[in-house]
């Protein structure tokens, strides 16, 4: 059965009450609780201020341990040129659109009234039969 239904409220594994580890720029791990998390549980993060822009210097990730905050400034020369920044509107994706882990917005499952017959991996519906979301697994 390549549709498995997501699993809903209450069929959910028993919740933990330790809080959770900081977020830092480590190696992704799978952990090894048999516990759940909590909705409302949290994770604290360091954060910093940017640098400064120079012209001429070539995008890095870093090195930093810290992220900055999505509305944090970079500090220019008064000689900087902004216009080296314009920006082009974006169309319609026609392919796949790479996230980078950001979050989508305002985001809505497909609605079907069933299940439709597929073979892309990962496509989430919401089946207006029964109500529960899906996701095709092969």
């Amino acid at each position: 059965m390549p549709w498995k239904q997501i699993l809903l409220g209450g069929d959910a594994a028993v919740l933990s009450d330790t809080a959770p580890v900081d977020v830092t720029k480590s190696a992704a791990s799978a952990g090894t609780a048999t516990e759940a998390s909590r909705q409302d549980h949290k994770h604290d993060i360091t954060t910093a201020a940017p640098g400064i822009i120079t012209p001429g210097d070539s995008p890095t990730e870093g090195s930093a341990s810290s992220l900055t905050r999505s509305d944090h400034k970079h500090g220019a020369q008064a000689t900087y040129p902004p216009s080296s920044h314009a920006l082009s509107a974006h169309g319609n994706a026609v392919g796949n659109v790479p996230f980078n882990e950001q979050e989508a917005t305002a985001l809505a499952l497909e609605n079907q009234a069933t299940n439709p017959a597929t073979t892309k991996v990962g496509r989430i519906v919401f089946n207006t039969g029964d109500n529960h979301p899906y996701v095709y697994t092969p």
